[in-house]
C-alpha cells in the first residue's frame, strides 16, 4: 500500500498564528513523511505563494501548491502559474471603492505576490515576520502610497488580483465587518472569513472558488483522484474542502463550524496534531 497524499492548510493547522512558525516537532514529522511518501505532503492555503515560501523550503514541498483559497494553483519549482481566476475589474473597481470610502485596510494578491499599501497591517505584519530570512525566502510585496494608485494598477492590467483581503481589527468592528460581508455578497463574491490573533480578515474572490474547488483543479493537473486526498485544515476557510474530503481532518483549535463536519479532528496544533496524523499513516503502511 503506498502513502497518500496530503493536502494540509498552513495557518492554525501547522504554521501558529502567534509567531508564525512551526513546531520543531511538526517539521520532522512531516519530512520524514515526505521521504516515506515520495513528496506527497502539500499545501493549501489561503496565503499567497509569496508567503507560502519560507513553508515551502523548510518542509521540501515539489508538488503544486494551492493557494489564495483555491484561486491559484504555483509550481514551487518552476515558480509557473498553473491556475489563476483573476477577480473582474468591473468588481476590483467597486472593492477599493468601498475601502476607500469606508477608510479600511485592503491588500490584494496575485497568483505570486502581495499588493497592498505601505501601511496595510499585513504588509506591515509580513514585513516585520519574515526580516530576518533570506531574500529569496521574503514574501514579494508591492506597496503604493494609497488606493488610487492601487486602484490604477489593476484597471490597467499591470497587477491581476485572484484574492482581495480587508484586515478588522478583532474587536469593536462588528458593524462595518457585516457591512462589509453584505456589500461583498451584493456583488456575488465569496467571502470567506478568517479569525487570525487579534484581527479578524475577510477575503473577496470570485465565487465557486475555494479550497475545494482548488484541490480538484490540482487533482486534475496532477492526474489524482481526489478522492484519495486526506486534508487538514482548522478555519472556515477549510470547510468546503474537509466536507469534500473522505479524510477531511480538522486540529483541536479549529473553529467549532469546521469540527463539527470533520471526519476526524486531530489533535492541537501545540500538540503536534498533523504530525502525529502523519506517523499514524506511515505506521499503518509499514
Amino acid at each position: 500500500m503506498t502513502l497518500p497524499f496530503v493536502a494540509s492548510d498552513l495557518d492554525g493547522t501547522i504554521v501558529k498564528n502567534k509567531d508564525f512558525k512551526i513546531l520543531d516537532k511538526t517539521i520532522e514529522d512531516i519530512l520524514n513523511y515526505q521521504e516515506k511518501s515520495g513528496s506527497k505532503f502539500f499545501i493549501v492555503t489561503g496565503r499567497v505563494f509569496a508567503t507560502s515560501k519560507v513553508y515551502i523550503n523548510q518542509l521540501n514541498v515539489t508538488l503544486p501548491v494551492v493557494g489564495c483559497n483555491g484561486a491559484a494553483i504555483v509550481d514551487p519549482i518552476t515558480r509557473e502559474v498553473l491556475f489563476e481566476d483573476v477577480v473582474k475589474k468591473e468588481f476590483s473597481e467597486k472593492i477599493i471603492d468601498f475601502a476607500k470610502e469606508n477608510n479600511l485596510d485592503l491588500i490584494f494578491y496575485t497568483a505570486t505576490s502581495i499588493v497592498g499599501l505601505n501601511d496595510s497591517e499585513r504588509i506591515v505584519t509580513f514585513g516585520e515576520s519574515y526580516k530576518d530570512l533570506d531574500s529569496s525566502l521574503r514574501p514579494e510585496m508591492i506597496c503604493f502610497e494609497n488606493l488610487d494608485e492601487l486602484k490604477e494598477c489593476v484597471m490597467n492590467g499591470i497587477h491581476k488580483p485572484v484574492k482581495y483581503l480587508f484586515s478588522f481589527p478583532l474587536d469593536g468592528n462588528d458593524k462595518i465587518i457585516d457591512e462589509t460581508i453584505k456589500f461583498l455578497n451584493q456583488l456575488d463574491l465569496n467571502c470567506p472569513t478568517t479569525k487570525m490573533g487579534d484581527r479578524f480578515l475577510v477575503d473577496a474572490m470570485n465565487n465557486g472558488i475555494n479550497k475545494a474547488t482548488g484541490l480538484q483543479k490540482w487533482a486534475e493537473i496532477m492526474d489524482v483522484d481526489i478522492n484519495t486526498i486526506h486534508t487538514a485544515g482548522d478555519n472556515n476557510n477549510d470547510i468546503e474542502m474537509t466536507e469534500q474530503s473522505p479524510f477531511g481532518c480538522i486540529v483541536e483549535n479549529g473553529v467549532e463550524n469546521a469540527k463539527k463536519i470533520a471526519k476526524r479532528v486531530l489533535k492541537h496544533i501545540e500538540d503536534n496534531g498533523v504530525g502525529e496524523y502523519l506517523r499514524e499513516l506511515v505506521d499503518q503502511n509499514k
